[in-house]
């Protein structure tokens, strides 16, 4: 079981986290409006990259974490559980 969740896992990541990632990159003044003219804005501006990672990779491993209990609560994937036995 713990396999088949790193591979529901890492099927479903990218492809919910990189368009949020972006989504926030997008809309978050602080790093789109950045002057970059003194060393200490290059610092934030990876400073609120990194930030934006870890949190949205949190929120997208939690998402995930629910449609995966959501999913075997509802059957669905414990109809292929059936069908490979």
């Amino acid at each position: 079981m713990k396999d088949e969740f790193k591979r529901y896992f890492w099927k479903r990541f990218w492809l919910i986290f990189v368009p949020l990632y972006l989504l926030a990159i997008g809309n978050e003044s602080y790093i789109v409006s950045n002057p970059f003219s003194e060393l200490e804005d290059y610092g934030s501006f990876l400073y609120f990259i990194v930030f934006y990672f870890i949190g949205y990779g949190s929120i997208t491993a939690g998402i995930l974490h629910l449609f995966w209990r959501a999913g075997r609560r509802m059957g669905a994937l414990n109809r292929e559980e059936k069908i490979r036995e």
